[in-house]
C-alpha cells in the first residue's frame, strides 16, 4: 500500500476541503438555486380601504358592494401574466367600541407582492375602475392608506 492506513482519513479530509474551495463557486450557485437567493426580501404592499356608506344605502346595497369588492381578487387580472395578482383581500364591518370611526363603517385590506402591482390596480385595472364607478353611488367617504410591512421611514 502506498499510503499508510493512519493517513487515509487525514488525506480524505484534505481532499474534501480542497474540493470545497475549488468548487465553491458552483456550490454557491447550487445553494441559491436550491434554497433561494440571500438578497433582501421586498415586503408586501398592503392597501387599506375604509368606507363610509351613504345614509341612503340599504343593507342589500352594502352587501352587494362588499361582495363586488371581494370579487376583485379574481377579476383583477394582470395584462402581462393574465393571472390574478391580488394576493389576498380581507375586511368587514366596524365593531370598535372606541367611537373614533368618524363615520367609517367598513374596512378592507388588500395585499400585493409589489408596489408596481398596487400601482396597476389603482391607476389602470379596468375591473377596479368598474368597481369604483359602481361603489360611488353608495359610498359617502373613502380613506385609503398603503404601507409596506415593517417600513417606517424613507431611509
Amino acid at each position: 500500500m502506498l499510503i499508510p492506513r493512519k493517513a487515509v482519513g487525514a488525506l480524505t479530509f484534505i481532499l474534501c476541503v480542497a474540493g470545497v474551495f475549488v468548487f465553491s463557486h458552483s456550490i454557491v450557485q447550487w445553494s441559491a438555486y436550491l434554497f433561494g437567493s440571500h438578497a433582501p426580501l421586498i415586503p408586501y404592499t398592503t392597501h387599506v380601504v375604509l368606507f363610509q356608506f351613504k345614509e341612503t344605502a340599504t343593507s342589500f346595497a352594502v352587501k352587494e358592494i362588499t361582495s363586488k369588492f371581494f370579487g376583485l381578487k379574481k377579476s383583477c387580472v394582470h395584462p402581462d401574466t393574465r393571472r390574478p395578482y391580488i394576493l389576498s383581500i380581507t375586511g368587514g364591518k366596524d365593531t370598535s367600541i372606541e367611537g373614533l370611526q368618524n363615520g367609517i363603517s367598513h374596512a378592507f385590506v388588500l395585499r400585493f407582492s409589489s408596489e408596481e402591482e398596487r400601482d396597476y390596480y389603482v391607476k389602470e385595472d379596468p375591473a377596479h375602475q368598474a368597481f369604483k364607478d359602481a361603489a360611488a353611488a353608495m359610498v359617502e367617504k373613502t380613506i385609503v392608506v398603503d404601507f409596506q410591512e415593517g417600513v417606517f421611514t424613507n431611509a
